[in-house]
């Protein structure tokens, strides 16, 4: 489908011109759709922009910021999140926001053990779940088992940040182990009034996309079981279950497989 250029938004962005948007040639936008967990108060312009955004043909996913009050509490989070969606249709999902030092701070199988909560809630709720980050926190912090089970969004910007895309940069992430790319903050789009950060899809996302993408089938997450993968007992159903398997179809294809 090819590689598809998107924004990520906020009030920050104050009141968007969408039709503008629409004919300048982005094709999708990450939205922020609520603060943090201490107020679950909705964004002043998440409403307007989601709407406006549909109505201009803009697909639409959200992220959440996930910092020390969402730590607290990261199941009231997702539940908030998904009060205030009621349902809605995200053609990009949503994605986890992991930039906090406060959230760093807590290492590796912490924020392992808070990404999967998070993924239970939203995936049982009908949404793919992805994870936004920038290239530091992929290499040092996030731990192997998320980047088996996730999708990742990074964020790199050049030194020289113009707002331009350039698909030859050789600081563009590896689609080995990216769907997308965060290329600037500070890009200029007409219909917006402020400066924006934006995206860059490699593949052409759709929301049948995502969610195929991140749940492997039946055989393949049996044979990750029988190599140890996901741990033992009720570790291993919990973290499948996290990550939105069916446990019980997993254990009968691990045992159909044993018998073999």
């Amino acid at each position: 489908m090819g590689e598809k250029l998107g924004i990520d938004v906020s009030h920050y962005q104050k009141t968007i011109e969408w039709d503008k948007v629409a004919a300048s040639g982005i094709s999708f936008s990450i939205m922020k759709a609520m603060y943090e967990a201490q107020s679950h108060r909705i964004d002043e312009t998440f409403e307007y922009n989601y709407e406006e955004a549909g109505k201009h043909g803009i697909d639409r996913g959200v992220y959440i910021f996930i910092a020390n009050a969402s730590m607290a509490d990261p199941v009231g989070d997702a539940k908030a999140l998904l009060n205030h969606l009621k349902g809605r249709k995200l053609e990009y999902g949503i994605w986890l926001d992991l930039e906090s030092a406060d959230l760093r701070a807590k290492g590796k199988e912490y924020i392992r053990n808070l990404c999967y909560i998070y993924a239970y809630h939203f995936t049982m709720a009908g949404y793919f779940c992805g994870i936004y980050c920038n290239r530091d926190w992929f290499l040092n912090v996030i731990h192997d088992d998320l980047k088996r089970d996730f999708d990742f969004w990074i964020a790199r910007y050049p030194a020289g940040d113009n707002g331009k895309y350039n698909p030859d940069s050789p600081l563009k992430p590896s689609s080995d182990y990216a769907v997308g790319w965060q290329f600037s903050s500070k890009g200029t789009v007409p219909g917006i009034p402020t400066k924006v950060d934006m995206d860059v899809d490699y593949d052409g996302i759709t929301e049948l996309d995502l969610h195929t993408s991140y749940k492997k089938n039946l055989d393949k997450i049996a044979l990750e079981v029988l190599d140890g993968k996901w741990g033992n007992g009720e570790d291993r159903k919990a973290r499948l279950a996290a990550a939105g398997y069916d446990y019980s179809a997993v254990q009968a294809k691990v045992n159909e497989l044993l018998r073999k």
